[in-house]
């Protein structure tokens, strides 16, 4: 049987908690070499693109893949296939838009278990899309919080935004006038959103504030700007959630930066480490950047753990034997 789980399905089976645990445990695997997870294949065609992102968990026992592909212009859909390793069962399609959203702020929240300042932390938002929700809702999930301030470019989308997330995590969620504003005097900045091609960073460098710990996930392919290279150099301790090399072949941010601080970067330490050996230490002063742009690893984890949950509440469509079996 194998059953198709749409957006509405997905976001009704998502508990950030769970899938943090997931993500966790997957970064473990990963450090332990029992993943197989070949470079993502990138395609890019006057301006649409198609990504294909396969993994396989040995230890976890299951593997799949996750495509995604449109345009800037038109929108993007995302699709994971999950795949059961003991029998080669296809257990689940799933509508992968929400899911990697959850997804990106599930390891958001890891990071920030390992890497932030002890204690209640207040948070200066940058962005006040869906990105913004889930690692904001992740962030909250392994810190108390004080307060947020948000911002983004649109006044009533960030107002709404600060109204809703008051209600749904219990928080006080204020807007602000500018980035600059958002982020002033606050030990977690989250940014979780970019300026599309050619645009302006969101997030400049100069803003940091010694302590703070900060969260850049916008800037996952090279026409996509987040960050400037201040930020880089400005932060003491940097930790990407994927090889130095592949952050540097698709992130825009990355690709901009050159010379000595490519080199610095080029050895910085990943995420599966950190969790893995529990080893990262920070002082009161340290500048603290986890930098993402994701893996099929988290991707697979956490459908497996979306998928779970849809089958103990009875959502999805059963869609009968997808691919049948042949023997050879």
């Amino acid at each position: 049987m194998t059953i198709s789980l749409s957006d509405s399905d997905v976001r009704a089976a998502s508990d950030m908690k769970r899938i943090i645990q997931s993500v966790e445990e997957v970064l473990v695997e990963e450090y332990d070499g029992k993943i197989l997870m070949p470079p993502r294949s990138n395609l890019f065609n006057e301006g649409k693109f198609l990504r294909v992102m396969p993994v396989y968990l040995t230890r976890s026992g299951y593997f799949g893949y996750k495509s995604f592909h449109g345009s800037l212009e038109n929108g993007v859909r995302y699709i994971i296939v999950l795949i059961r390793e003991s029998d080669g069962e296809l257990l689940a399609i799933l509508d992968a838009a929400y899911l990697t959203a959850v997804r990106t702020g599930a390891t958001s929240g890891v990071a920030t278990k390992y890497m932030a300042p002890e204690g209640k932390a207040s948070v200066g938002l940058i962005g006040s899309g869906l990105e913004a929700e889930t690692n904001l809702a992740a962030i909250s999930a392994v810190r108390p919080i004080s307060r947020v301030k948000v911002f983004s470019r649109n006044e009533e989308r960030r107002a709404a935004f600060a109204k809703r997330m008051t209600k749904e995590l219990g928080i006080e969620v204020v807007p602000a006038s500018t980035a600059e504003e958002a982020v002033a005097e606050t030990s977690i900045v989250i940014i979780a959103t970019n300026t599309g091609h050619g645009g302006a960073v969101a997030y400049q460098g100069k803003w940091i504030e010694p302590g703070q710990h900060i969260v850049s996930i916008g800037s996952t392919s090279p026409f996509l700007r987040e960050v400037d290279s201040d930020t880089f150099s400005n932060s003491t301790k940097i930790i990407f959630d994927a090889p130095p090399d592949q952050i540097f072949d698709e992130s825009g941010d990355l690709m901009a930066i050159s010379g000595e601080l490519k080199q610095r970067l080029l050895s910085v330490t990943t995420l599966p480490e950190i969790v893995a050996l529990n080893n990262f230490t920070r002082t009161d002063n340290d500048v603290t950047l986890f930098k993402s742009v994701g893996s099929a690893a988290q991707d697979i984890i956490s459908a497996k753990a979306i998928f779970d949950v849809a089958i103990q509440r009875g959502l999805g469509r059963d869609i009968g034997v997808l691919a049948e079996r042949k023997i050879f």
